[in-house]
C-alpha cells in the first residue's frame, strides 16, 4: 500500500502544475490576446452606436418613399454643423524660425511643395477651424489663423503647453473637439466626425493611438490627437493651478502625463475588428511589411495592437503620417479617384 501511495504522488503533482499552467497562461492569453486585439472601449459595433445616436437626436436616413425635394443637407454637412471640430497644427522642426516655410515662400520666393501649404489646400478646408502655430510667424495668408509660440523649441511639451492655453483661452467655448497634428498628418475630417459624434464632449476624452512606457500611456503624436472639450477644460484648470509646469521633454509625452496627473487616460479607438483608426507610420509602412527601426519602434510602443497589410487599417481610419507630396496623394485617392461600376446594378431586358 505504501508504494502504491508513492506512486501517486507524481501524477497528484503533475495534475496540480497543469491546473497552475492553465490559469497562468489563460491570464497571459486574456491580457495580450482581448486587451490588445480586440477593442476594449466599445462592446457593440460604431455603427451601431452612431445610428443609436442619430435617433437620440431625432434623425434617420431617408426611404426609398421619402420626399427628396426636403433633403437640403448631406451627412456629411450635418455632421460638420452638430461635431464641431478645430484643428491645430504644431511645427516639428527646432530650427522652424518662422512660418515662411509653412506656406511654399522659400528663399526665392517661389512655391514649395511643403506640408503647410498641403494641409491648407486638401483637409485642412474641412475643419471647422484651421489653426497654425509658429515661433515668429510672419505670413497669414487668407482664411488661416496663425499664433506665435514665444518659449520652448518646436515639439516640446513647453511649446505645446502655451498652445494648448492659447486654444483654450480662444476657442474652447466654441468648438467641441480640438485635433492637434503636426505638419506631416493627413486627416480624413469626415470619419473623425463620424467616430466622436457617439461621445459627449463635455466629458473628459484623450483619443488617438496609444503609445506604452514603462511609465506612461500617451497618444503618438505622429498619428494626431484629440481632446474634448471637457479635457481641454480640465487641463486648462490645472494650468491656471500651476500643475504641469512646462519643460524640453516631449510634447506628446509631456501631455499624456499631465492628463494622467488628472486623472486622463488614452483610451482604445481601434474598430470593432481591431483595426486602426489613428495610423503613426505611412500608409506604405502600415500595408507592406518591411523591416525598419521606425517601424518596429512602432509595434514596441503600442498599447493596442493592429494587424499588417490590409487588415491594419479601419474603414473608417481617420489619420496617417504623410509628408507633403503624399498628403495630394492621398487626397486624390479618398476624395477623386472612383472605380466604374462597382456599385451600379443592371437589369437584364427581356
Amino acid at each position: 500500500m505504501v508504494h502504491a501511495h508513492l506512486l501517486r504522488l507524481p501524477s497528484v503533482f503533475i495534475f496540480s502544475l497543469s491546473v497552475f499552467l492553465g490559469i497562468f497562461l489563460a491570464a497571459i492569453f486574456h491580457r495580450y490576446r482581448v486587451s490588445d486585439i480586440l477593442p476594449s472601449q466599445l462592446e457593440i459595433s460604431h455603427s451601431l452606436s452612431y445610428l443609436r445616436w442619430l435617433q437620440s437626436i431625432n434623425i434617420s436616413f431617408p426611404s426609398l418613399d421619402d420626399d427628396k425635394s426636403k433633403m437640403t443637407v448631406s451627412e456629411t454637412g450635418f455632421l460638420k454643423n452638430k461635431v464641431r471640430v478645430l484643428c491645430f497644427v504644431m511645427p516639428q522642426y527646432k530650427d522652424s524660425s518662422s512660418l515662411l516655410a509653412y506656406f511654399g515662400a522659400g528663399p526665392g520666393g517661389g512655391p514649395s511643395f511643403d506640408a503647410a501649404s498641403a494641409i491648407v489646400k486638401t483637409w485642412g478646408r474641412r475643419c471647422n477651424k484651421l489653426v497654425f502655430f509658429g515661433h515668429s510667424p510672419r505670413i497669414r495668408p487668407p482664411g488661416v489663423s496663425v499664433l506665435p509660440i514665444r518659449n520652448g523649441v518646436a515639439g516640446s511639451w513647453n511649446a505645446l503647453r502655451e498652445a494648448l492655453v492659447q486654444v483654450a483661452v480662444s476657442y474652447q467655448d466654441s468648438y467641441e473637439w480640438f485635433l492637434k497634428v503636426d505638419l506631416e498628418t493627413y486627416v480624413i475630417v469626415e470619419n473623425l466626425r463620424y467616430y466622436l459624434a457617439i461621445f459627449d464632449a463635455a466629458q473628459p476624452h484623450y483619443f488617438g493611438h496609444v503609445y506604452e512606457t514603462w511609465d506612461s500611456q500617451y497618444n503618438a503624436g505622429e498619428a494626431g490627437l484629440v481632446l474634448s472639450r471637457g479635457a481641454l477644460r480640465k487641463l486648462h484648470n490645472s494650468f491656471i493651478k500651476g500643475l504641469c509646469d512646462g519643460d524640453s521633454r516631449s510634447g506628446d509625452v509631456g501631455l499624456g502625463r499631465c492628463l494622467a496627473d488628472i486623472g486622463i487616460s488614452p483610451s482604445d479607438t481601434r474598430d470593432s475588428r481591431g483595426r486602426g483608426r489613428f495610423l503613426a507610420l505611412d500608409l506604405e509602412e502600415h500595408l507592406v511589411q518591411k523591416d525598419s527601426l521606425w517601424r518596429n519602434s512602432y509595434w514596441t510602443k503600442s498599447r493596442y495592437k493592429t494587424g499588417e497589410g490590409p487588415h491594419c487599417c479601419s474603414d473608417f481610419a481617420v489619420t496617417f503620417h504623410a509628408q507633403a507630396n503624399t498628403i495630394y496623394i492621398l487626397e486624390y485617392l479618398v476624395y477623386h479617384l472612383k472605380p466604374f461600376g462597382i456599385s451600379t446594378p443592371l437589369v437584364p431586358l427581356h
